[in-house]
């Protein structure tokens, strides 16, 4: 559970507050869908959800734990359960789709073997097998969402955010990264999603709906 109690969040590089007395429950599987204007604090809200923001009044519980007070190990394993996809994508420019998505895997120290089987495997599901030896500096806008998409996924997180996946896709493949959340939720976990496209909205039609308006939660 992950709980939002009257914070707020100041954009510490212009002093313009961000958020502004945010109170919501995030509360065991299913899907969450954040919506709202550009510069309403969506990704703000989000980049909080994993503690790359701290509220600068307010609180934010992850299982009863403040992310104020947590150390930057107990933030580490927090993360850990977690498969992140940022609105720029963020890959590493130079190594290919492949070691993109592979490369949690081995930092959690998995066999060769397991991880290649998985990777192959999230790719397939993706389908974006074909461009998995293309570097991401290569990529197209799509194309780094979706190998984005698989490297979040691949570690079988149990929470999964995710800021605007489909804003460069076209409607099909929306579709396709809709089911692919669905899934994630029909088997137990946890899918946070801001968006703004009206596609990826038609298809998760049941999601819970979390609306963000001048930097409060309508």
């Amino acid at each position: 559970m992950i709980t939002f109690q009257a914070l707020g969040a100041t954009v510490a590089y212009d002093a313009i507050p961000a958020l502004t007395n945010v109170s919501c429950v995030f509360d065991g599987s299913g899907i969450y869908v954040i919506t709202g204007p550009t510069g309403a604090g969506k990704t703000t809200l989000l980049r909080m959800l994993y503690a790359d923001i701290l509220p600068t009044s307010g609180d934010v519980l992850i299982d009863g734990f403040s992310t104020r007070t947590m150390r930057a190990k107990q933030i580490r394993v927090v993360r850990r359960g977690m498969g992140i996809v940022q609105q720029n994508a963020q890959l590493i420019a130079d190594r290919t789709a492949y070691d993109n998505v592979i490369l949690p895997l081995a930092a959690r120290g998995m066999s060769k073997v397991e991880a290649n089987k998985r990777c192959l495997e999230v790719l397939a599901d993706l389908n974006v097998s074909y461009i998995r030896h293309k570097l991401g500096s290569q990529l197209s806008g799509g194309e780094r969402h979706l190998v984005a998409l698989a490297r979040a996924l691949v570690t079988r997180p149990s929470v999964i955010i995710a800021d605007e996946p489909t804003g460069t896709l076209d409607p099909a493949t929306t579709q396709m990264v809709a089911s692919a959340l669905r899934a994630q939720a029909e088997a137990g976990n946890m899918v946070i999603v801001s968006t703004h496209s009206e596609s990826l909205l038609a298809a998760l039609p049941t999601a819970n709906r979390v609306v963000v308006e001048d930097g409060t939660v309508a």
